[in-house]
């Protein structure tokens, strides 16, 4: 467990650097609001240190949306947000006439492999 937990603290460190660089986002700025030294922000930039969980979410909610949506699917291997439901609900009536489509299309293709295999069934 140790061994996990280590290997997830270095990530989420990396990633959070990545996240800076990724969205221009300037560590000076953050540390301030977030009133955390400048030194100490670097550390945890660079592995060398770490922040309390508290600090982390403080720092999280300063950063743009998008960049918090990208952290957390990057550290997590998912992304908030993405699932039909939702992807469906914000769809354009262009994108959602073309999964009607697809979905139209794969029902045919499958009831008629249903009828073509109950025909063989019949048939021996």
């Amino acid at each position: 467990m140790q061994k996990t937990a280590t290997g997830l603290r270095k990530k989420h460190q990396q990633l959070f650097d990545e996240m800076f660089k990724e969205f221009n986002l300037s560590s000076k700025e953050i540390a301030e609001k977030a009133n955390i030294s400048e030194g100490m922000f670097s550390r945890f930039r660079q592995g060398k240190s770490d922040f309390s969980a508290a600090n982390l979410i403080e720092i999280l909610l300063l950063v743009p949306s998008e960049a918090q949506i990208w952290y957390i699917s990057q550290l997590f291997g998912k992304n908030p947000g993405n699932n039909w439901r939702s992807l469906l609900i914000s769809a354009s009536p262009e994108e959602i006439g073309e999964i009607l489509r697809i979905l139209a299309d794969v029902y045919v293709s499958s009831n008629r492999e249903t009828t073509d295999t109950a025909k063989e069934l019949k048939a021996v």
